[in-house]
């Protein structure tokens, strides 16, 4: 038989019916990658930040044998995907996302502070998937098979349900407390926004902005016009709710 214990969040992860604890014994016979039984108990592979055996630390691949002890670590706030690990020898250039539609509004949030992040209400799992893999994006999402794909290599199983939850979850397990830009993406498409002049979008304008607004805003991309009393609001309430939470963890 092999024991695997999973730390912490990871338990929380296994199905009742396997274990009431963090512990699990599992027939050495079967001879699968240590990623695949660990995926067969319900946890994806994204989850898991790090595996130790019999005092060495282990890769995805590696064949547990009979007698084996493994240690099971998950993500955590202390967890740094911009730097290489034996998990992830090729690590993240940025925090960039990819949002699934079953946490839709997140990508809404995430946007509002100024993080890269791709979403489409009509991107099917396997593109999401795709997208993850070859852009090098952090899927987030709900969907624990989603996660379990192969080429999905950073991601987070989502586990509040309210979309400002969420955020301070992501927030908090990614430390992305100094790297928020607000006010420089669009809420619309992800793009960059850079400063426009008035007098140069006049004509896309109502009266009463024109007559109450000066300073502007414009996607690099969709074009849409954003200023202080739609775009700023909208993200002011997102940043203060984020700042009021006190979520920031050392």
């Amino acid at each position: 038989m092999i024991t695997i214990h999973f730390h912490d969040t990871l338990a929380e992860l296994l199905p009742r019916k396997i274990t009431t604890g963090s512990i699990v014994c599992v027939n050495s016979e079967l001879k699968a990658s240590i990623k695949d039984v660990i995926e067969s108990l319900g946890i994806p592979h994204p989850e898991v930040e790090k595996i130790t055996g019999n005092g060495r630390e282990r890769d995805f691949k590696y064949i547990a044998e009979s007698g084996d002890c493994l240690e099971v670590f998950p993500i955590s706030p202390k967890s740094n995907f911009l730097i290489p690990s034996l998990l992830r020898p090729d690590p993240l250039p940025a925090y960039r996302f990819v949002v699934d539609v079953n946490v839709a509004k997140l990508a809404s949030k995430l946007r509002q502070l100024g993080f890269d992040t791709s979403y489409r209400h009509d991107c099917a799992d396997k593109e999401l998937a795709a997208i993850a893999g070859s852009q090098r994006r952090i899927l987030l999402t709900r969907d624990r098979n989603l996660l379990k794909r192969s080429v999905v290599e950073f991601g987070h199983l989502v586990r509040a349900f309210d979309p400002q939850a969420q955020l301070l979850e992501v927030m908090w397990l990614y430390r992305l407390d100094d790297k928020i830009k607000p006010f420089t993406r669009c809420l619309l498409c992800n793009g960059l926004l850079s400063p426009v002049a008035k007098k140069d979008i006049l004509q896309f304008l109502e009266p009463l902005t024109i007559k109450y607004y000066d300073s502007f805003s414009r996607c690099d991309d969709c074009r849409q016009i954003y200023w202080s009393g739609s775009h700023r609001e909208h993200m002011s309430k997102t940043l203060n709710g984020v700042l009021a939470a006190d979520i920031v963890q050392p």
